[in-house]
């Protein structure tokens, strides 16, 4: 079964007082690339988040967020503290005295005249040991992982649900180009042949030697080896999606076989119903290789 790249994820965790939200995007990318945000205590633990994401999304451009937050009412260990600068405060407040000693101002100092100086408080992150962190944040990190691929694999099955239904269309219009093909050669033949006789109607060349010239020519004009390796690559797309992972770039590439041979056929065949065919065949395998981006 396909999956895709493009999914969400989302779980929690409560350590020490403090509650972890993690949220994992996934979208389409060529290669695996991860960007983690989290805060710069937690650091440490970066290098097997990357691993775990990796190890289960395999493939996409993924952005993980960590945010920690404070769950308890009463003072207790959260994710930051506040930090009073004392030094700075008592310059301020002696710099206050100066200037009402000097204009001899009687008004007194308030707190919200403190809260309104800058850098008198400054939060600070608690740093998180590993043993807090540990098991249980990339456990969750794993649980949330797990969310986004069985998101992955319910838009990989709508996305195989609809290419399912272009390759259907392909191989209706491969039957209709083989049906037009089935006296293509022969007619090709016989045009062939009255133009040879035509221009060869005053040179004394054998009839027979016309007839092998002609077939050889008529020979470049048979597309049956093209219809046959172009049901080769549909049977492999097909097998192909019905893989669980790590097909998308392969499917890319069978994509651009059977771009190939209807190519190929397009050339060869001057039938207008056949080249028809191959036209209406090119923009529905466009359609089907924008689809295929978006497989893991």
């Amino acid at each position: 079964m396909l999956e895709s790249m493009t999914a969400y994820g989302f779980s929690e965790v409560d350590i020490n007082n403090t509650r972890f939200t993690i949220e994992i995007k996934s979208v389409n990318h060529r290669f695996f690339e991860a960007r983690i945000k989290m805060p710069y205590s937690m650091a440490k633990i970066d290098p097997a988040i990357r691993k775990i994401l990796k190890d289960k999304l395999i493939r996409g451009s993924v952005d993980c967020y960590i945010r920690p937050a404070k769950i308890c009412q009463e003072e207790c260990s959260g994710t930051e503290a506040v930090i009073v600068d004392y030094n700075l405060l008592s310059q301020y407040i002696k710099a206050i005295d100066d200037v009402k000693l000097k204009f001899k101002l009687q008004d007194a100092v308030k707190i919200s005249d403190i809260l309104r100086i800058p850098n008198i408080f400054v939060t600070e992150e608690r740093n998180f040991s590993d043993e807090e962190l540990g098991k249980k944040l990339l456990s969750a990190i794993e649980k949330c992982s797990d969310s986004v691929i069985e998101m992955q694999k319910k838009e990989g099955s709508a996305l195989k649900t609809v290419i399912d239904k272009n390759l259907l269309t392909i191989e209706d219009y491969i039957s209709k180009i083989i049906d037009g093909s089935k006296d293509l050669l022969e007619h090709t033949l016989d045009k062939i042949k009255e133009k040879l006789v035509k221009l060869l109607s005053n040179t004394e060349i054998s009839e027979d030697r016309i007839l092998t010239e002609a077939g050889i020519l008529a020979e470049r004009f048979d597309i049956s080896e093209e219809i046959d390796r172009l049901k080769s690559h549909i049977k492999q797309f097909r097998d192909e999606t019905n893989k669980s992972t790590d097909v998308g770039r392969k499917l890319d590439f069978i994509v651009q076989e059977i771009n190939r041979e209807i190519n190929t056929i397009a050339s060869k065949a001057e039938e207008k119903d056949i080249v028809y065919c191959c036209v209406e065949s090119k923009a529905v395998i466009e359609k089907i290789r924008e689809q295929i981006q978006n497989v893991k």
